[in-house]
């Protein structure tokens, strides 16, 4: 079953609620699909019972997709389907953007408990910007893949007089890595996997995937990169680091180009 709404106005709020129960066997995918362009706002949320997803862009240029999809599908019998939801929007002349999913349930005998939380956000003043992350829960763990649908530019930024942007997953155990950037001028990150389960986070990696998680601004700002896991917390920042279960690093730059090849971390 597929349901498709297309909204094209000046302000625009989408509620959505899909709601399945007692479903013990495979059946069709549920997708909710929005598209959107013009100006002003679009925002909604979407609960499968196994996972939330809320969303929001507005700007006075924006353009964009959110879709939602519940694969009904009960792998191994676990009474948890796989749920995936993602978010492709563009803004421009200063607005915001954000996706935010929360998985819900678990296998927990094996895999431990739910609760896991995946939050991509940007924010301009008057500039131009884009968001794009993909998200994943199952009965095991929650994954955000982004390969073979947008590998780059997950969250960019031109031309702003001041933005902020925020990639961050939880475990919802007490693991965290989060990462933020705040200035002025351009901002190019690429987080093209990252996934958490009850035991630990990866930001910037995992999912099978080779690695993809780079960052690059021009102008002023600052870069916040920290984590926090039970008996563990590392980062490709710091090579060789060990020890550790908690680690803030930060960063500031004035009229020039600052870049960091490769942000990934790992808290567990």
């Amino acid at each position: 079953m597929k349901k498709r709404l297309i909204g094209i106005a000046m302000t625009l709020t989408v509620l959505v609620s899909l709601a399945f129960s007692g479903v013990a066997f495979a059946d069709d995918p549920t997708t909710v699909d929005v598209d959107w362009v013009g100006a002003g706002a679009v925002g909604g949320n979407v609960n499968t019972g196994d996972a939330t997803a809320d969303f929001y862009s507005g700007g006075n240029g924006n353009v964009g997709v959110f879709r939602a999809t519940d694969s009904n599908d009960n792998p191994y019998g676990y009474g948890i389907d796989s749920n995936s939801f993602s978010l492709d929007t563009a803004i421009t002349n200063g607005g915001m953007a954000w996706l935010n999913v929360n998985r819900l349930t678990s296998k927990e005998s094996m895999y431990g408990p739910a609760g896991q939380q995946s939050y991509t956000y940007v924010y301009t003043t008057d500039g131009d910007a884009t968001l794009q992350n993909r998200s994943g829960t199952n009965f095991a763990s929650m994954r955000d893949s982004n390969y073979g649908w947008n590998a780059n530019d997950h969250i960019t930024v031109a031309n702003a007089t001041n933005y902020t942007l925020t990639r961050f997953m939880n475990s919802g155990n007490g693991d965290f890595a989060r990462l933020d950037a705040f200035g002025d001028g351009s901002a190019d990150l690429d987080c093209m996997s990252s996934e958490a389960d009850g035991g630990k986070v990866r930001l910037g990696w995992g999912c099978g995937c080779y690695t993809n998680a780079d960052f690059t601004a021009t102008g002023s700002g600052t870069f916040q990169l920290q984590a926090m896991g039970d008996t563990s917390a590392t980062t490709a920042m710091a090579p060789g680091m060990t020890g550790a279960n908690s680690f803030t690093f930060l960063a500031n730059w004035v009229n020039n180009t600052f870049t960091v090849p490769d942000y990934s971390t790992t808290a567990q």
